[in-house]
């Protein structure tokens, strides 16, 4: 999906309107999945606090205040009931009497306990100057030094929806935005990038143009993932070849077949020139190579080549060369990328070709190819893209998945505890299974770049990245069942 600019998601609104669907329809569809997602991401919270403007995102708060189940549910308001109008007057009206509602203009650590979850309902897509109202200022510093979570509605308040500036006065620093109908632009910039936490997108019922960033969502992966009919059987789940590790990177590989396998292919076969009877599934199908042997037995059992991970002393232009010629999709990472900057001469553009780089390989590969570097990462994932003539997935925060067409799209999931040896070898395995299904490369980069991310969000504690595998397979089931994240 595109993200959208305030001007254009407020022309969203408005032809919604027009079409027949009341504007407060619009607010109760926000506020009620709203509550519905942060119900779901806080089961144990201790209450809710809700931090209240007067405007339509105010509304929002109301509403979500309503319906939520798991804790009770208390607002801090910074205007009277009697000064919302519109829509969100209608809110304040259908607000539940024993629904604490408390009007402040300034609020105190005192005011929060620990447990809470607090919600941001203070400004939204209303925000566009420098300055904050002071009693407004006072509820996001107040808020952001509970450093208990917030979960920020539409857009952390403070934060400009198209340039994703804050406000001079500070900005909340969300765990989790629920951005309505459409991301906002200013998400993915500036200081929005930082603070906007998790993201996820809730639809309301918007249609029209967005030409922003083009961002891969939850809603975006619901429709993608493929649903496997009941006849289905291994062979049509898919076949992946895992080519990887060396003496002296066994476990890569490994992680490889683990992120493939439970991620959800059908089948998984492994070569190595490394002994990896020891570390594999059960499930997967091990043969050890001897020196420079290629792994013809399974290349033409196989639909998808995963290869690279580990190879170590195993990376050589020879094997490199013969893993291009494979008549299937390939996925290239690691060690045959770093080949690949070490002689470029034996690159071959073809089709069905993904390469994975990290920041650092990236580098190389420009370098290599004498590409200029920008500090744009989508720049950089679209030069490779155009030179080499491959999708490229280049990794780090707001992964960006590049076409040699010209388009580039931003993965909207990720959490720093991906950072750790071994998540880019599952994550080569869950792209593998997803290429396996039958989605072309590019989209097979998406989908899987997006498991992975939110893999590592749902984590509940610092991971290895040989817990991945089955964090995602987790994801898996829950995307084809449709299920909030």
């Amino acid at each position: 999906m595109r993200c959208a600019s305030v001007s254009q998601v407020r022309r969203m609104e408005k032809e919604a309107i027009s079409g027949g669907t009341a504007e407060y329809e619009l607010m109760l569809r926000a506020g009620i999945q709203a509550a519905h997602y942060i119900d779901h991401h806080f089961p144990g919270a201790g209450r809710f606090v809700i931090l209240c403007g007067g405007g339509n995102n105010g509304g929002d708060g109301l509403v979500a205040a309503r319906y939520l189940k798991n804790a009770p549910v208390i607002i801090f308001s910074t205007k009277e009931k009697s000064d919302f109008s519109g829509c969100a007057a209608n809110a304040v009206r259908d607000l539940p009497e024993e629904i604490p509602f408390t009007v402040r203009r300034k609020l105190d650590p005192a005011d929060f306990f620990p447990g809470d979850v607090i919600i941001d309902a203070l400004l939204g897509i209303g925000f566009s100057g420098d300055k904050l109202r002071a009693e407004v200022e006072n509820f996001i510093r107040c808020a952001n030094e509970t450093h208990l979570p917030i979960v920020a509605l539409d857009l952390p308040s403070g934060i400009n929806g198209d340039s994703g500036a804050a406000s001079l006065d500070g900005a909340v620093n969300a765990a989790l935005t629920l951005t309505f109908g459409a991301a906002k632009n200013g998400l993915f910039y500036g200081d929005g990038a930082v603070l906007r936490g998790k993201l996820r997108v809730i639809g309301i019922g918007l249609s029209g143009k967005a030409d922003g960033l083009e961002i891969f969502s939850n809603r975006d992966a619901v429709e993608v993932i493929p649903r496997f009919a009941p006849e289905c059987h291994k062979n049509r789940r898919g076949r992946v070849l895992v080519w990887g590790s060396s003496p002296e990177y066994p476990g890569a590989a490994a992680l490889t077949v683990a992120g493939a396998l439970k991620s959800g292919a059908g089948m998984v076969r492994c070569v190595s020139e490394a002994d990896l009877s020891g570390r594999l599934c059960n499930a997967a199908i091990f043969r050890q190579l001897k020196k420079r042997e290629k792994p013809e037995c399974f290349m033409k059992e196989s639909d998808v080549l995963v290869c690279g991970c580990g190879w170590g002393s195993c990376a050589t232009g020879e094997n490199l060369r013969y893993a291009l010629s494979f008549p299937g999709k390939v996925v290239l990472d690691a060690d045959a990328l770093n080949q690949i900057a070490r002689e470029p001469a034996l690159w071959q553009k073809r089709e069905n070709l993904l390469i994975t780089p990290h920041p650092g390989e990236a580098a190389r590969l420009m370098a290599a190819f004498g590409i200029c570097g920008s500090r744009d990462r989508r720049e950089n994932a679209l030069a490779l893209a155009k030179t080499l003539g491959c999708a490229v997935l280049l990794k780090g925060r707001d992964t960006v998945v590049a076409t040699p067409g010209g388009r580039a799209v931003t993965i909207a999931a990720g959490s720093a505890l991906l950072a750790t040896a071994g998540s880019g070898d599952v994550l080569a395995g869950i792209i593998g299974a997803a290429a396996s299904w039958g989605l072309d490369i590019s989209d097979a980069a998406l989908l899987g770049a997006y498991i992975h991310g939110i893999a590592g969000e749902s984590a509940p504690k610092i991971f290895a990245a040989d817990e991945l595998p089955d964090m995602a397979g987790k994801v898996v089931c829950e995307l084809q069942n449709n299920a909030l994240f």
